[in-house]
């Protein structure tokens, strides 16, 4: 038996396994790893036929999927607790994050460097308050969170990783480049 791409049932097995184990590897073995693979496959369905048909290996498009799912779990779950430890444990020695205030949000007005800096200026903004939700979403084409206060979208964080590390963080805060989103 095998998929509408040729590839053989036990080879996908075999792959989803895999995918299993890189993500198990972020996340722990469990319902937060399977998640994150089953979010790698969703993401690669919603791929057009042709951008599929582009990528050279299917197989590392869906593990960095995974990778990237894991990373951004991780990131959300250490905003919500306040951790910095754990914030700094997903983050590459010399993130960089960007802020977006439009002029009509008060942000930091250069790109914040390196782990500790990027953690003092994270972790105040995304602390959990309430009628505050942080929540997985797709934003154009990629996994993004979607910060609301009370129901409405106050800020989009992208993250930018490479391996098992989040090298950039996008935080968008402008109201002006936030109207369009609506919920999943």
């Amino acid at each position: 038996m095998t998929d509408p791409d040729g590839e053989a049932l036990a080879d996908l097995l075999a792959e989803r396994r895999h995918l299993l184990d890189v993500a198990g590897r972020l996340l722990g073995p469990g319902p937060a790893a399977e998640e994150a693979v089953d979010a790698a496959y969703r993401a690669w369905y919603e791929l057009s036929a042709p951008d599929r048909a582009g990528v050279a290996s299917p197989r590392a498009w869906l593990i960095r999927a995974a990778s990237t799912h894991g990373l951004v779990r991780r990131f959300r779950l250490a905003c919500e607790t306040q951790s910095p430890g754990a914030l700094a444990a997903v983050l590459a020695p010399e993130v960089t994050a960007w802020f977006d205030g439009g002029g009509k949000v008060r942000t930091a007005d250069r790109p914040v460097r390196g782990r500790t800096a990027v953690v003092g200026a994270v972790l105040p903004l995304l602390a959990p308050r309430p009628g505050t939700e942080i929540t997985e979403e797709r934003v154009n084409g990629g996994l993004a969170l979607v910060v609301r206060v009370a129901g409405s979208v106050a800020a989009v964080v992208v993250c930018d990783t490479l391996d098992t590390a989040i090298t950039d963080l996008w935080l968008v805060l402008n109201p002006a480049k936030l109207q369009g989103l609506r919920r999943p």
